[in-house]
C-alpha cells in the first residue's frame, strides 16, 4: 500500500557512514566533464535559512492532474513551471538560489540551457566560465543527499493522498498538547546538558545537533519514565534505553486497519 522507496538504501547507507557521521562534504561527479561537486551540511547558524528555502525540493509535482506537468523532470518542472510564478512574498527563484549557495558554494554561479537534444540542464559557472552541467536525473539525485543530509528523521517513502492525510491526521493529535520548542530553546537546552556554548553549538551541522538535541531529551525522558516505573502506583511499560530503541519511520502505526483505528483512538484520547 505505502512501500515505495526512493532513495537507493545501500548508497544511503554509505553516504551516513562516510559522509554524514563526519560532517564531511559528499563528493558527487558530474557526467560533464567528471567535474565533482561537493554537498555541504548546512551548519545550525545557517539552518534558518535553508529552512525558509529547502520547500522548493519538496513540490510534489504529481499531484497535478496535468499529464504534461507529471511526465517533466523536476528540475524542468522549476524552470519552466514554479521559477516563473515568483513574487515578492514567494520568490521561489531565490529559495533555489539559496539552497544551491548553501549546499554547493556560494563561489559558483548558477544557470539554465537546454542542450542540442533540448533536454534542460543546470549549469555551473566560475568566473564566467561554464565548469559542468547537471542533468535532471543528476539534479534529483544532489536533491536527495542534500535532503537527507540536513535532516535525520526525513523520509522519502512515497504515499498516497488519503495514506498522507491520515497521517497527518495522527501526529497531530498525538502532539496537539505538546510544544514544539524553537531553535534557540532547543539551542539552550543542548547547551546546558552539554556544557558546550552558543558558538560551539552554531557550529555543527544540524544533522548532528538535531541527534544530540534528540538523545538528551529521550535519555531525560527514559529516567524520569524508570522512576515512575519503580512506584506502584504508576504503570509503565518495559522501557528500552533510547540509544537501542529501533528507529521508527512516519508511517510505523499503518501496519493494519485495527492498528490504525486504535492508534487514532488513542491519539484523540490524549
Amino acid at each position: 500500500m505505502i512501500v515505495v522507496i526512493v532513495v537507493d538504501k545501500e548508497q544511503l547507507r554509505k553516504y551516513q557512514e562516510y559522509y554524514f557521521a563526519n560532517g564531511l562534504d559528499v563528493p558527487f561527479k558530474l557526467s560533464d566533464n567528471n567535474y565533482i561537486v561537493y554537498i555541504k551540511p548546512i551548519s545550525v547558524k545557517m539552518f534558518a535559512f535553508y529552512k525558509d528555502s529547502v520547500g522548493i525540493l519538496k513540490i510534489d509535482k504529481n499531484k497535478t492532474p496535468d499529464p504534461t506537468i507529471i511526465s517533466k523532470s523536476y528540475l524542468q518542472y522549476l524552470v519552466e513551471d514554479v521559477l516563473p510564478q515568483s513574487t515578492k512574498d514567494a520568490n521561489f527563484q531565490q529559495m533555489l538560489v539559496t539552497i544551491l549557495n548553501l549546499s554547493l558554494g556560494e563561489e559558483y554561479t548558477y544557470v539554465f540551457g537546454y542542450n542540442e537534444k533540448q533536454k534542460i540542464y543546470l549549469g555551473i559557472k566560475k568566473d564566467d566560465v561554464l565548469l559542468a552541467k547537471i542533468t535532471p536525473k543528476e539534479f534529483d539525485k544532489i536533491s536527495e543527499i542534500i535532503l537527507f543530509y540536513n535532516d535525520p528523521n526525513y523520509d522519502d517513502t512515497e504515499v498516497s493522498e488519503d495514506i498522507r492525510k491520515a497521517a497527518e491526521e495522527y501526529y497531530s493529535l498525538k502532539f496537539k498538547n505538546q510544544y514544539m520548542p524553537t531553535l534557540e530553546e532547543k539551542k539552550a537546552f543542548l547547551s546546558f546538558k552539554s556544557g558546550l556554548t552558543l558558538q560551539q553549538i552554531n557550529e555543527m551541522t544540524y544533522r548532528f545537533f538535531e541527534i544530540a538535541y534528540s538523545q538528551c531529551v529521550n535519555v531525560d525522558t527514559f529516567f524520569s519514565q524508570k522512576i515512575l516505573q519503580a512506584s506502584e502506583k504508576y504503570k509503565v511499560d518495559d522501557l528500552v534505553y533510547p540509544l537501542f530503541k529501533k528507529k521508527e519511520t512516519p508511517f510505523d502505526f499503518l501496519q493494519d486497519a485495527e492498528t490504525f483505528k486504535n492508534t487514532l483512538s488513542k491519539a484523540a484520547q490524549a
